[in-house]
């Protein structure tokens, strides 16, 4: 059944799917902490309460019209009874609306169904076009039916296999499920999935739609709750984008306090924002701050009467080039400049719309630009015809910069303005420039809001009007610990107690409101963290010693660890792993499952002292709970897409996939390499972790 045929193909992967039951709290992928947003929730439904993990979801859903809730009749308020069992006709409801296949729906028909497959009246129109589009299977159905007769069919909880199943047949994958099909789940309660449902937990898990229930088992009969549902539709827009008439994917051109222009199909146009306007980001399930979104970025927008009330950035790339020269000629009255390349001039037309500025943002006209200046030129990549953004006179004073010292004390958005402390106890300000660069180490994504008062030692770069052009923080002589086990934790005194990876050797640790928090490299709020941060076992803890107390600058809750084997007891399956810092720890792998891009039917055998593993670790006991085997392999890149950034590769007429912004891209020097340097047939090598590509060699 084609549906959708402007899908992509799934990217191993690139999706994970969590299904969960009403009395479970999520596995969420890569088992990232539930965190919730400090912001009022903005569903249209009065029982989502703000800072759900499935917030975002269940709004990006309500506004497709792929979930609308309970009515009030009384109130005309709606409710979602999120933590709700969904049943089985419900899920085939909100299926149906996932595939765009709501407009065949029949509702002045009469279907008739055998007896003993009840299905609720008003929900027989869409389980009959269930059957005809192939989402679901008559046959199979109609005789689970009749094997439980005191079950209604469609009143009855949806299974987690049965999900499953459903899921990929709504995207198409049948014939994945089929090759898989007598290929043995990895899962320790394999046993007790059904035997007609194998092919297609196996394929969910292949292509990276399902992750289990707990790190080792799938729970196949447990039922799931409305909540849950909700986030695997969402989830799978990432990769499956639906056509929805209010929903628009374009590029980022104009952004303001107020509203936000895209770009789409040669055509630019501009929304409104309002209170119920949210800001996501793809890689993230909670609400982020609109200034995370860049110009000239992809993005993903639903709106309603011209106000965007879901936005939702694709990543950080932007869609530019850029080409930094002197100026040999300007023509002002046909709108070129000639700039010298290699000994050739170049022609940059531009035109009224194009912001000629100097590098601190400051407004200039096409006069200021003089014979032999430098210039850096912005043009875009997303348009048919590119079109230069902006034109930056790099003066000779520009590329002379100073450096400030001293402890972060403010910043003011209103006046742009940084303030620090010096040696001395003096304060000192500074002007910022449109966009300073932030550096924190170890943090991912920093921004200004970042920054601890009092506590973080900056160094100011400042260009030569004396504005700040980046601020670093410094970096200490931090010392690491991989994987300890907190045994104490006094909150009141914040003071830690811990072993290292070795269990013989203990540690004190202080935690204060300077200690950052972190999920996997992102920094979150410690006060929106729902778990413990202490009862979180798969930790790197970075510490700083003065005048005798350690205090914890980087508390990182991580959920792998990449290691070289030192030893494997194959019969109490324990494997001694070297970590980064050098330290060898024993770790339990007991029903831990393997990935490997080329080898099949692995077993703990193929586990040797040497190999270079990453270990998917429990947030529960520590215990591995997947191996991941790092494998090379050369190859050619196929094709490279503009729009999305994802960047395929061949090897023996197999075709492998990976976003630019998810994997390493670097040179044969081990330096970044920018996506404008990859060109199709350009032989690489690609490094996987399993069957995740990691790193990305161009030769």
């Amino acid at each position: 059944m084609p549906i959708h045929k402007s899908w992509k193909k799934i990217v191993t992967g690139a999706v994970a799917i969590t299904l969960v039951s009403s009395a479970a709290l999520p596995v969420l992928p890569n088992q990232v902490a539930i965190v919730h947003a400090a912001e009022k929730g903005i569903t249209p439904f009065t029982d989502v309460p703000a800072g759900l993990y499935a917030e975002k979801h269940i709004y990006r859903l309500s506004l497709q019209q792929i979930v609308k809730g309970y009515e009030n009749k009384a109130t005309g308020e709606f409710t979602f009874k999120y933590n709700n069992t969904i049943s089985q006709q419900e899920a085939v409801i909100m299926a149906i609306r996932f595939a765009g296949l709501e407009h065949k729906v029949d509702k002045n028909g009469v279907f008739i169904f055998p007896e003993g497959f009840d299905v609720k009246e008003d929900y027989k129109a869409y389980i009959s076009l269930a059957f005809d589009e192939g989402l679901l299977d008559r046959e199979q159905e109609f005789a689970i039916a009749a094997a439980e007769p005191d079950e209604e069919w469609g009143a009855k909880p949806a299974a987690r296999e049965w999900v499953t199943k459903l899921i990929i047949h709504t995207i198409g994958a049948q014939a994945k499920a089929k090759e898989l099909q007598e290929t043995p789940s990895t899962f320790a309660d394999r046993d007790k999935i059904d035997s007609k449902y194998t092919g297609y937990v196996n394929a969910a898990v292949e292509l990276g739609l399902v992750k289990g229930y707990t790190e080792t088992t799938f729970a196949p009969k447990t039922a799931i709750n409305r909540a849950s549902f909700a986030t695997i539709l969402s989830r799978a827009q990432k990769d499956f984008p639906i056509k929805v008439a209010n929903q628009q994917h374009g590029v980022i051109t104009n952004m303001t306090d107020n509203s936000i222009t895209i770009y789409e199909h040669d055509v630019e146009t501009t929304y409104a924002f309002d209170q119920s306007t949210g800001f996501y980001s793809s890689d993230s399930d909670l609400a982020v701050k609109r200034d995370q979104f860049k110009l000239y970025s992809a993005v993903s927008l639903i709106h309603i009467n011209g106000v965007a009330k879901f936005v939702e950035t694709l990543g950080e790339a932007t869609y530019t080039e850029t080409l930094t020269a002197p100026i040999g000629i300007v023509n002002s009255a046909e709108k070129i400049i000639y700039v010298v390349v290699n000994n050739k001039p170049v022609a940059i037309e531009y035109d009224d719309t194009t912001i000629i500025q100097d590098t601190s943002g400051n407004k200039l006209t096409v006069n200021d630009l003089k014979v032999n200046s430098n210039i850096k030129v912005t043009t875009d990549t997303f348009r048919s015809t590119p079109k230069v953004l902006s034109i930056e006179l790099v003066t000779a004073g520009e590329s002379s910069v100073s450096t400030v010292n001293g402890t972060f004390f403010s910043y003011a958005d209103s006046s742009k303005m940084i303030t620090i402390k010096g040696e001395n106890g003096q304060l000192v300000s500074k002007l910022l420039t449109k966009t300073p660069t932030i550096n924190i180490p170890y943090v991912k994504h920093a921004t200004l809001d970042n920054l601890i008062s009092d506590v973080d030692k900056v160094t100011l770069t400042l260009n030569a009007k004396d504005e700040v052009v980046s601020i670093s923080v410094q970096s200490q002589d931090y010392k690491s610990l991989y994987l300890p086990t907190v045994v104490s934790a006094d909150a009141a005194k914040g003071l830690i107690t811990v072993l290292d990876a070795t269990g013989m050797n203990a540690e004190a640790l202080f935690i204060s409101d300077s200690t950052r928090y972190l999920l996997d490299g992102v920094l979150v709020d410690r006060r929106f963290i729902s778990v413990n941060p202490t009862d979180w076992k798969g930790l790197m803890l970075r510490y700083v010693e003065t005048n005798g107390r350690k205090q914890v600058v980087y508390y990182d809750m991580i959920s792998e660890i990449n290691a070289t084997v030192e030893d494997v007891n194959y019969f109490d399956q324990k494997i001694k792993l070297k970590l980064p810092d050098g330290i060898v720890t024993e770790l339990s792998y007991k029903n831990a499952t393997m990935e490997s891009l080329t080898k099949t039917n692995l077993t703990y055998m193929d586990i040797k002292p040497g190999d270079i593993v990453t270990a998917d670790l429990s947030s529960k006991d520590g215990t591995i709970t997947k191996f991941r085997l790092y494998e090379a392999q050369s190859m050619t890149i196929s094709t490279i897409s503009n729009t999305t950034k994802e960047v395929s590769f061949k090897h023996d007429n197999k075709t492998y996939s990976v976003l630019f912004d998810e994997a390493e891209f670097v040179d044969a020097n081990g330096k970044p390499i920018a996506f404008s340097d990859l060109k199709a047939n350009k032989n690489v090598v690609v490094g996987f972790e399993g069957h995740r590509i990691v790193r990305v060699f161009v030769q």
